[in-house]
């Protein structure tokens, strides 16, 4: 049967979701958080395709993992709830059959290394905490649903509603609008107690960290979703990363 190695298996770039008739619009917002909780952005330059080289190198590199290749070209894309169908179709089985594998690799050393194994699934497959429900959660294997912690919540959005450049436009409301998802993102790692958290839209990934209590985040570089390939970041790698990080007993967490 064949294989592939690990890291062929999640560099692979994922394919261009077509879009029609979409409708700009403003993101979520709930008067718990606001843009104004964040407040200092930081660079995150740990989150990088040589950090995970070296630190899971010769995992990705040892382990082996039958291809799921796209088959078909996704269906196009007009509004949230259908990227939630697609991020489901396309990425997040991968990312957790990526994640089973590199665990029952590390099977031995997990103890050692302070890990546990994590998947990747919906946001209610984690403790629902005053009825928000992040769009996607990293959990322990095994978890209650009702007790379970999300290790490092995500939030889906669409890419004409927001972008990682808005950070820098020269719109004001722009500029809101993109501390604005930051902190709905922010808020769900408050409550979660969880160091790391993420935003993927049907353009870009990009990872979070919280630095402290207090609004401070570092924000990875973006990743594309059209990148892959050899030797270059992909969404599923990132993702991938982002789990490994939330299995760390002893540093997922931020009080």
């Amino acid at each position: 049967m064949e294989t592939q190695s690990l890291l062929q298996y999640l560099s692979v770039a994922l394919p261009t979701i077509p879009t029609q008739g979409t409708t700009p619009g403003p993101n979520t917002t709930n008067p718990q958080y606001d843009a104004e909780d964040i407040t200092q952005i930081a660079s995150w330059p740990e989150f990088s395709y040589p950090t995970i080289i070296q630190r899971y190198g010769g995992l990705l590199n040892s382990t082996q993992i039958r291809p799921d290749p796209f088959t078909s070209p996704p269906a196009p894309l007009r509004d949230e709830p259908t990227f939630h169908l697609r991020f489901s179709d396309l990425v997040m089985n991968r990312v957790r059959r990526g994640l089973r594998a590199g665990f029952e690799q590390l099977e031995p050393e997990l103890r050692i290394r302070h890990l546990s194994k994590v998947t990747i699934d919906g946001g209610g497959s984690a403790q629902i905490i005053n009825q928000f429900r992040p769009d996607a959660a990293f959990i322990v294997v095994g978890a209650s649903l009702s007790t379970g912690v999300n290790r490092a919540p995500g939030d889906l959005k669409v890419s004409w509603k927001w972008k990682s450049s808005m950070r820098f436009s020269q719109d004001l409301a722009d500029q809101r609008e993109y501390k604005q998802v930051l902190a709905q993102v922010n808020f769900y790692m408050e409550q979660h107690k969880a160091r790391h958290g993420f935003i993927l839209s049907n353009a870009e990934l990009v990872a979070v960290k919280r630095l402290d209590t207090n609004g401070r985040l570092s924000v990875a570089t973006p990743i594309p979703w059209s990148s892959g390939g050899a030797g270059r970041f992909s969404v599923l790698l990132g993702l991938w990363y982002l789990g490994m990080l939330a299995a760390e007993d002893n540093n997922w967490s931020l009080h």
